[in-house]
């Protein structure tokens, strides 16, 4: 599924903008979950407040960069399919400060894949 690494691949590059950019990746309402805690976001503007939380944290820590170890898709029917992406966070010397799994269930909303759900895997 080639437009699916696309999609990651344009995904990924939002994350050197802004939450806003990062939200357009998003289904309104979607959900992301991390640490056993789900969280509803209704609106676009939701998704960005979310991520912009997210981006504080990434850039705090030095992070500059994402990039995708692995990628494995599988289509679920003709508009939706499940993603899980091994991240690897970066510094702008291109050293991995962390690395996470993700797994996202993406539906095609007017001819567009978004995300619907987005879990962080524990470690």
């Amino acid at each position: 599924m080639n437009e699916i690494r696309q999609f990651f691949d344009d995904y990924n590059s939002a994350f050197e903008r802004t939450s806003a950019d990062i939200a357009e990746f998003y289904a309104a309402p979607c959900i992301t979950a991390r640490m056993g805690a789900a969280t509803l976001n209704t609106t676009r503007e939701d998704t960005a407040a979310f991520f912009a939380s997210v981006l504080e944290k990434y850039r705090a820590m030095g992070w500059i960069r994402g990039e995708i170890l692995k990628l494995e898709s599988r289509p679920l029917g003709n508009n939706s399919c499940i993603a899980m992406v091994h991240w690897a966070y970066q510094d702008a010397t291109g050293k991995t400060l962390a690395e996470s799994h993700f797994s996202y269930n993406l539906y095609k909303i007017d001819g567009e894949w978004k995300i619907l759900l987005q879990t962080r895997h524990d470690t």
